[in-house]
């Protein structure tokens, strides 16, 4: 075999193993030999790489099961029916009919998928030190492959629970420092590339381009690198660099958006092009049931009136709660439902009746929907680890779409593209890139179907 064709082997073998590469943003992921130079020591122990952090996905586990294709040039258009047509009334015998009219009306939401690429690159040297053997060769193949995958992954989830803006942490106060506390489990993973926006004007960048250099779970910080931030105040966030400004969000609709009851923040825009503060706009807005910032218990009468309210303004009953792990945790004894007491019963207590919860009911891992061992009402309650404090979510999934083009996962230009662009592309450094692309949005087509009780106290 030729070096030639020894290299083309080497590329093809490369393809197939990346045969699924998903893309958020505007990434960049940069490789050389020193990145990776554990990949390369095969005879290890074990047989694989770990990557000791959450690899958790839940709301995009749970929304992949319905998946829209949005064909022509990207567009999703939503016709509403929001006046219904005629007059119906009573009459005497004989008597004259009615000369009262009154005509239906229409409304038309519309949606254009959000564009995403991603590019990781690597160095000639690595590709080339790599190939002498094969084994190195296909664990630093699959050391990239795993590692962008699991960094686009996260990103889109954190889109599909968010309001718009990518946030991957928000400050529950000022905080000007470079280890910053922010108020829940971030999306941030290490070593990815954010700004952290003011929060009233979403433009302003108390940080630019900065490095996650650190995260402390427990403690709920996040260290950036460089010059500590100043001016900040509660509610800045972090999100991924160059993302978001006056004129544009470059990120998906997420959850908190649809089920809210106001317009999103001005780089978002108005959902579908409605404005939710119009009167009689009505019809397209979400439920929310706050307390002006106040966090208070979480209460059954609080739970019965949301699940009401979705069912009285969606017309259905809702399949779904969600909320993060310390509102599970503080709530647990209100709702687990496993515990039954029977005075006068002399029989022992059913599996599981004791402290604590039937652990391996919790759905968890990377391919894990959230499910708990919880529910209220009959209803499912969903764990999201990453998910925003003090907030519960409730709706039909029935109503919910992940929008996507041609592809419903991102998906590298030369599959794309059927190899009329190479796997791996020249730069004008001593590197290959690898690009990326997908489209995709979160679609809802019944906003009344869904709620959000906000100002919930934690543990």
């Amino acid at each position: 075999m030729t070096l030639f064709t020894s290299w083309r082997a080497l590329v093809v073998l490369g393809i197939r193993l990346l045969t699924l590469v998903v893309v958020f943003g505007d990434l960049a992921f940069a490789a050389a030999t020193a990145d990776i130079i554990e990949a390369f020591r095969y005879t290890y122990g074990i047989d694989r790489l770990l990557y000791l952090a959450s690899q958790e996905i839940v709301m995009w586990r749970f929304l992949e099961r319905r998946k829209k294709p949005v064909g022509g040039r990207g567009q999703w258009i939503l016709p509403v029916q929001t006046k219904n047509t005629g007059v119906w009334v009573g009459h005497a015998e004989g008597g004259a009919k009615t000369t009262r009219r009154a005509q239906p009306d229409m409304a038309e939401a519309s949606f254009s998928l959000q564009e995403f690429h991603g590019i990781w690159d690597v160095s000639w040297k690595l590709l080339q030190d790599a190939r002498k053997d094969e084994y190195a060769f296909a664990r630093a193949v699959d050391f990239m492959d795993a590692a962008f995958r699991r960094r686009v992954f996260r990103l889109l989830n954190c889109d599909f629970c968010g309001d718009g803006l990518g946030r991957l942490a928000t400050l529950p106060a000022a905080d000007n420092d470079t280890v910053i506390t922010i108020r829940s489990l971030p999306f941030n993973d290490l070593g990815l590339i954010i700004d952290i926006m003011d929060e009233t004007d979403h433009n302003t960048k108390l940080a630019a381009a900065r490095t996650t250099d650190a995260i402390d779970i427990k403690g709920r910080t996040v260290t950036i690198s460089g010059a500590a931030i100043a001016g900040s105040a509660a509610g800045d966030y972090f999100t991924v660099a160059d993302s978001v400004s006056t004129t544009a969000s470059l990120h998906t609709l997420g959850i908190l958006a649809w089920a809210d009851d106001a317009n999103p923040a001005a780089p978002v825009g108005n959902i579908g092009g409605i404005n939710r503060t119009t009167a009689g706009n009505e019809y397209f807005e979400g439920n929310v049931l706050d307390n002006a910032g106040v966090a208070r218990p979480l209460t059954e009468d609080l739970l019965i009136q949301m699940a009401d309210l979705t069912r009285e303004r969606g017309g259905i009953a809702a399949d779904f709660w969600l909320s993060n792990l310390p509102i599970v945790r503080r709530y647990h004894e209100s709702l687990r439902a496993d515990v039954f007491y029977a005075l006068g019963a002399v029989k022992p207590l059913p599996a599981g009746s004791g402290l604590g919860r039937t652990e391996d009911a919790m759905e968890r891992g990377e391919k894990g929907m959230g499910r708990t061992p919880y529910e209220f009402s009959g209803t499912p309650w969903y764990a999201e680890p990453f998910f925003d404090a003090n907030r519960i979510v409730c709706g039909s999934s029935e109503h919910l779409y992940i929008g996507h083009g041609e592809n419903e996962v991102p998906r590298p230009l030369s599959e794309i593209f059927d190899d009329m662009v190479p796997f791996f592309t020249a730069t004008v450094n001593t590197t290959f890139e690898v690009i990326s692309y997908g489209q995709f949005e979160l679609l809802c087509d019944n906003p009344p179907s869904l709620g959000v009780i906000e100002d919930i106290a934690e543990s």
